[in-house]
């Protein structure tokens, strides 16, 4: 429907509750000769008269009755669409891999300050379905691990790092160890990530071998932390994590041991490169760099 043919609309509606020329051309911010302009140029489009009008009164004839019954319904629900789309285009919606929503907490608080017209909504996200959310545009930005080398994706810089642990079940082994290096992995059997996680996530996170070359032994896939607390806590498999995990989940038979060896775990902000908009890059801005 043309923008005109809207308008046409729009007096129809006011003028069929207001019933007064006067009235409805106020409601409407126009002018009264603009509002007859508007119901006759409808009239014509329908080819009858939607208002008996005479110099005392206005009233809707059948066919306005007709109409009226018919376009109301329809013309509320497109307001509550447009109403309805501009929230959404006034959303930031991020997705979070797990702990990792605490990389950008202090920047979510600052951005609704800075940002009050904005509405920011927290998403999270797992291993199984990596960068779906992303992809399917159901968020706008996913704080994930870094590096992220997918070539539709664009990044942000490093925002915040982890010192790596290790998880093991409270009566394991290595339990009463202070501390664990990343070589010893060769001994273990690490809890497996699944396959649709990206290569550098999953090479990076959980590695294969350890810094020496040595294969690390893969057991049961887990799709999530909890399943993975669930699994290192009634089986002898570990996992390699970060204390970006500890500040937000725990198991009463789990373990975490400070493991040297490998890297920290570092955390980045994510977009579709084709998504890119002004509110992605508002946030982006405001983000903290390690680099």
């Amino acid at each position: 429907m043309a923008f005109t043919e809207l308008g046409e609309i729009e007096a129809f509606l006011a003028l069929a509750e207001e019933l007064h020329f006067a009235r409805a051309a106020d409601r409407l911010g126009l002018s009264r000769p603009r509002v007859s302009q508007l119901i006759q140029s409808l009239e014509r489009r329908i080819g009858g008269l939607l208002f008996d009008r005479t110099s005392r009164r206005v009233a809707l004839t059948p066919t306005g009755h007709f109409l009226l019954e018919r376009v109301k319904p329809s013309f509320e629900g497109l307001q509550r669409s447009i109403e309805e789309t501009r929230a959404f285009a006034r959303e930031l919606r991020i997705g979070f891999l797990g702990p990792f929503a605490g990389a950008v907490d202090a920047s979510v608080a600052n951005f609704r300050r800075t940002h009050p017209e904005w509405s920011i909504s927290m998403t999270e996200t797992g291993w199984g379905d990596y960068f779906g959310p992303l992809r399917r545009a159901e968020v706008d930005m996913q704080v994930t691990i870094w590096p992220v080398q997918e070539p539709d994706l664009t990044s942000g810089p490093v925002i915040a790092e982890y010192p790596r642990v290790l998880a093991v079940a409270a009566d394991h082994p290595l339990a009463t160890r202070s501390s664990v290096d990343a070589e010893e992995l060769a001994e273990q059997t690490m809890v497996e990530m699944p396959r649709t996680a990206p290569k550098e996530i999953r090479d990076g996170f959980l590695p294969q071998s350890t810094p020496g070359g040595r294969p690390i032994r893969r057991g049961r896939l887990v799709k999530t932390q909890h399943e993975m607390l669930s699994r290192v806590a009634s089986s002898s498999e570990v996992c390699a994590t970060s204390t970006a995990l500890t500040q937000y989940y725990r198991h009463p038979d789990v373990v975490f041991l400070p493991m040297t060896g490998l890297p920290p775990a570092r955390a980045v902000v994510s977009w579709r490169t084709v998504n890119e908009n002004a509110k992605i890059r508002d946030f982006a801005a405001s983000l903290p760099s390690l680099a």
